[in-house]
């Protein structure tokens, strides 16, 4: 089934629906075809789902494919290591790892079909938004993000080596280079755009502040962000902080790979042709469930109904003005990170939208939920901001309506080491902490 033949026609699949030649519509009718053949490529040539999908039974999916198919969680993948492969390593095209930090490193191999089928929503969408903000592919872009064992330097290096975008790896993390290398070569070489994760996106706006420069001053008019949790609020407020346009680069894993793209419009597109997707329901959530995917490539690695562990929520593609066919895709953070405040189930969106509809200018958050001496709950909000002072009763009531419990606002200038570098290390790393869990 793995052959160049086949390769070539998913490439043509995914060029045909790109270009409007196939309406969503017409799609469906054949996603589940796909999905039928990727299930028998993966009983044949992985020994973990050759026994999965024959010793374990699932729940039921509107999706008739799926149906009592049982579902892949990422216990399973760290359990199962190699044998989820469908590929022997001598036939992969590159080898990543997942960063290991909830459990142990799990192989993420891609074949040549995995790397192109997901790079071209990747591509697409980089060109469309290079075309509306700069009206050419001649801006020089730094992609600060992790290489190693890690896919994100690999993808939007290549992405821009085939759209003629110039580049620098500017990995901040990295001991050759750092906040104060990266801010120095942005303003040297004159970096219009940026790719990162929001973190770095604060903690680069951060250190340009420290040094008596305004973010706004410098040559960057583009952010792409990615790797963790980013609402509407904080694309806005990236945004407002750098004087430049903020919008998602992508969303996906490892495991998974580009699973959605954004647009000029700080919407998240579907990728359509490359997965089956269902929205798991979750107790007290009305339309927001936790994203499982099927995916329909038949590369080194495709996972069948695999929970992402991530909470999301699908709207029509009419939506957006971008001109996009495909669905938006929202994501609301981590199911492991839904918290009760004041018997309400609150999302981590919830709570960073709240925060930054409620401080403008925010280069740096916390939130940290305690139980007074009197059994109360409480909520201290820090924040690495320029606050009037008179106005920190304001924000402060604001948000005890919003939380329905008191809470205090604290102006720093510094925050927990965990959650400052939290992104870099896991790219998941929550900004909520939960102290009544030690009371």
């Amino acid at each position: 089934m793995f052959n160049n033949q086949l390769h070539q026609e998913w490439l043509e699949h995914i060029d045909d629906y790109i270009n409007g030649q196939i309406e969503l519509k017409n799609l469906f009718q054949t996603t589940e075809s796909h999905a039928e053949k990727v299930i028998d490529y993966v009983d044949e040539q992985s020994s973990f789902y050759r026994e999965h999908l024959r010793n374990k039974s699932g729940s039921s999916s509107q999706f008739k494919v799926l149906d009592g198919v049982p579902f892949t969680t990422k216990e399973d993948l760290r359990f199962a290591g190699t044998s989820v492969c469908s590929l022997p390593f001598d036939k992969i095209a590159m080898y990543y790892e997942t960063t290991g930090t909830t459990g142990t490193p799990t192989p993420c191999p891609r074949s040549s079909i995995d790397v192109e089928t997901s790079g071209a929503f990747v591509k697409k969408a980089m060109n469309d938004v290079y075309q509306a903000r700069f009206g050419t592919m001649n801006a020089l872009t730094a992609i600060m993000g992790p290489s190693e064992l890690y896919a994100f330097g690999d993808t939007y290096g290549e992405i821009c080596r085939k759209l003629g975008i110039p580049f620098v790896r500017l990995w901040p993390e990295s001991p050759r280079v750092g906040l104060d290398k990266a801010a120095h070569l942005i303003t040297n070489l004159g970096v219009r755009s940026l790719i990162c994760s929001p973190a770095v996106a604060l903690a680069l706006a951060r250190f340009y502040t420290s040094i008596g420069v305004a973010p706004r001053e410098t040559s960057v008019d583009q952010i792409f962000v990615l790797g963790e949790l980013c609402t509407p609020e904080m694309l806005q407020n990236i945004a407002h902080l750098w004087g430049a346009n903020c919008s998602h680069g992508l969303y996906g894993s490892q495991e998974a790979h580009a699973v959605a793209t954004g647009c000029s419009q700080g919407n998240l597109h579907f990728c359509e042709t490359n997965y089956l997707a269902e929205i798991l329901p979750i107790p007290g959530l009305e339309g927001i469930g936790e994203l499982c995917l099927t995916m329909l490539v038949p590369g080194a690695k495709p996972l069948i109904r695999f929970r992402t562990g991530d909470l999301a929520s699908f709207s029509p593609a009419t939506n957006c003005s971008c001109g996009s066919h495909s669905r938006c895709l929202k994501v609301f953070g981590r199911v492991d990170d839904i918290i009760t405040i004041a018997e309400r189930q609150m999302l981590p969106a919830s709570i960073e939208s709240a925060v930054l509809g409620a401080v403008d200018n925010v280069l740096g958050y916390q939130v940290a939920v305690s139980t007074a001496d009197n059994g109360t709950e409480t909520i201290e909000v820090s924040v690495i901001a320029t606050i009037e002072p008179g106005s920190i009763a304001q924000i402060q009531k604001k948000m005890t309506d919003y939380f329905a419990i008191p809470v205090k606002l604290n102006v720093t200038e510094q925050l927990d080491a965990r959650t400052e570098t939290g992104a870099y290390v896991s790219w998941k790393h929550a900004r909520i902490i939960d102290n009544r869990k030690s009371s």
